[in-house]
């Protein structure tokens, strides 16, 4: 059965989960799922997403997220996985791919299974028998829904306001699972929810492919809006790099393929977009004139091998 097109919508509860390649260990140790985590934090606050729980397994993980206003979930964990598996790479000297190409992105129903898919998340690492208690798992969310100090990444008030802000209330939830198969199915490969939510959800997205429709307009209004802010920040910081290296916007905005100050200016500026703006390598190449976006990650290495040109990049991006 050919996999479903993936479904990319703002404001939409997902249910993500990506495994390694044949098996491969994802987390070494604490140092690897310190970075992950620090990755997460790192993006969720670019990409304006909220997660709602997470679990970190050691050649898997699980992620409750709720998109934002602009819907880029597959450049969120593009970013996400790229990120980290460089990281890694680097620190166990391997090569190659991490983590499988596709990733599961499964729509919730947010009404009726966000508590579900909270509590068959947490539940993981006892099922898979990694630990006697599940707030034991120390790469979970689980534990800052029991004792707090939730990091910043972590929007855990929806969940507990089901349980008036009772955190033990939600533990006593957790527990009432232990017995029981909390995972829910998965309708038509895409799905937590029922029929009526799936139908609904289904005519909403043919209605939105509908050209001309009033739902197809909105969209484009605010993916408009979100554009245009964008192109604000780009502009201001080409604005800053053209500065620090005495030539002008237009000129790193030439679409050649340029040396000296002008080809610095530009490997600094693509930095800083990928630091700032929520863009593809398609934005990005697009804003700068360029024809193949390919150019976009070889500017990208050459950043993270230039000592100076680091420099300037870490002295602009304050």
């Amino acid at each position: 059965m050919p996999r479903p097109k993936r479904i990319n919508l703002p404001d939409c509860l997902y249910h993500v989960i990506n495994r390694t390649n044949s098996g491969d260990m994802a987390f070494r140790d604490s140092r690897d799922y310190g970075k992950f985590l620090f990755y997460l934090n790192k993006y969720v606050k670019l990409f304006d997403f909220r997660i709602h729980a997470f679990c970190l397994m050691p050649d898997h993980f699980h992620l409750l997220m709720e998109t934002g206003e602009h819907a880029a979930l597959s450049e969120f964990m593009r970013r996400l996985l790229t990120a980290y598996t460089v990281f890694f790479n680097r620190r166990h000297k391997r090569h190659g791919h991490l983590f499988q190409g596709r990733f599961k992105s499964i729509v919730v129903d947010k009404s009726t299974y966000l508590l579900a898919l909270s509590r068959y998340i947490h539940l993981n690492p006892l099922k898979a028998r990694l630990c006697k208690k599940p707030e034991d798992y120390a790469y979970s969310s689980l534990r800052y829904f029991i004792n707090g100090g939730e990091p910043p990444y972590l929007f855990s008030e929806e969940i507990l306001g089901w349980f008036k802000g009772r955190r033990d209330k939600y533990y006593e939830f957790i527990n009432d699972g232990l017995t029981e198969d909390v995972k829910p199915l998965v309708m038509k490969q895409r799905y937590v929810a029922g029929d009526k939510f799936i139908q609904r959800f289904e005519k909403r997205l043919l209605y939105m492919n509908k050209e001309g429709c009033r739902a197809q307009r909105a969209a484009k209004k605010r993916e408009g809006k979100i554009n245009e802010e964008s192109e604000r920040t780009a502009d201001l910081l080409a604005q800053s790099v053209a500065a620090h290296f005495g030539v002008l916007p237009q000129m790193i905005r030439s679409g050649r393929s340029l040396r000296g100050p002008i080809g610095k200016a530009r490997t600094v500026l693509i930095g800083l977009f990928r630091e700032k703006l929520t863009w593809s390598h398609n934005q990005i190449a697009a804003y700068l004139g360029l024809e193949e976006k390919s150019g976009i990650s070889y500017h990208i290495g050459r950043l993270n091998k230039d000592k100076k040109l680091l420099e300037a990049f870490r002295e602009l991006i304050k």
